[in-house]
């Protein structure tokens, strides 16, 4: 069973807890197992929608195979493949940091990160280096709802200063995941922040002193969409390129690469953070 905090979300696999046993999530709240609730006389099935009993194990309409999982929120039972509980909204596909969460390491300079609240997203910070882990939840709520607020809120607790990191002889530039101690990847954030990030797709992204503030500000001010459209002039441009470029009359076909260039505009942001975070 995977138990969702109320507070900040993060996503904990408690199916060794019993139930009414106690856990404290790493920010602060404390959350006790709860039972399993009873299942509801009727599902719908996640990939045609339609009616199923909860006790079948196939859609008799679409022949889908069904799952039952709990929601980690309201622990409604729903069939695996939903990306939302429909009854709480609660996303689904979130996975658990395992049980309580020990003492984690900064990736850059090892000392141990402090995780505290700012607003409704729960950062871990370094007093040492001043960098900061976020978990996948926090990164999308930061990235792709961009409430003000948040923005607002994430920017008076976190100083601007930028500090160039620069690896000593010896040393990697690329850092280790604080979770799974695998090393991250390096990536640009988009084209135009000028920021570069260490992710770990299955856990979090790492953001030195100065570049999470450096990224709230490019999110705000439409920075994503002029990236989006600047890779869309490009690849428009690319297509062009291969039309002229062919000769004795060949039917042109685009490359699958290319092809996915015809997405809209929310689709090719998706595909943006898909590629970081996702």
């Amino acid at each position: 069973m995977i138990l969702a905090c109320p507070t900040c979300d993060s996503r904990y696999d408690v199916s060794s807890y019993a139930v009414g046993q106690q856990l404290r999530c790493r920010c602060g709240t404390v959350m006790t197992r709860p039972a399993e609730t009873k299942q509801a006389a009727l599902l719908a099935c996640p990939h045609c929608g339609a009616g199923v009993s909860p006790s079948e194990s196939k859609c008799e309409y679409c022949s889908a195979e069904l799952m039952l999982k709990a929601c980690p929120r309201c622990m409604s039972r729903v069939f695996l493949g939903y990306k939302h509980c429909p009854d709480c909204g609660a996303e689904l596909d979130v996975a658990a940091t395992g049980t309580e969460l020990s003492e984690m390491p900064c990736p850059r300079c090892e000392k141990p990160l402090r995780a505290r609240m700012v607003g409704d997203i729960v950062i871990d910070e370094c007093g040492q280096c001043h960098g900061l882990f976020l978990d996948q939840i926090a990164i999308k709520r930061v990235i792709t709802d961009r409430a003000k607020s948040r923005a607002d809120a994430l920017l008076g607790a976190l100083p601007r200063t930028a500090t160039t990191v620069m690896p000593k002889p010896g040393e990697r530039l690329y850092v280790k995941c604080p979770t799974c101690k695998v090393l991250m990847n390096r990536k640009l954030f988009a084209a135009g922040a000028g920021v570069v990030v260490d992710v770990c797709r299955p856990h979090g992204t790492f953001f030195d002193a100065g570049e999470l503030p450096a990224i709230i500000d490019f999110v705000m001010q439409g920075g994503l969409e002029a990236a989006q459209k600047k890779e869309l002039e490009r690849q428009r441009r690319e297509i062009e390129r291969e039309k002229q470029g062919l000769t004795g009359g060949a039917i042109w076909m685009p490359s699958p690469g290319l092809q996915a260039s015809n997405s809209s505009a929310g689709g090719a942001l998706v595909d943006l953070l898909f590629s970081l975070f996702g």
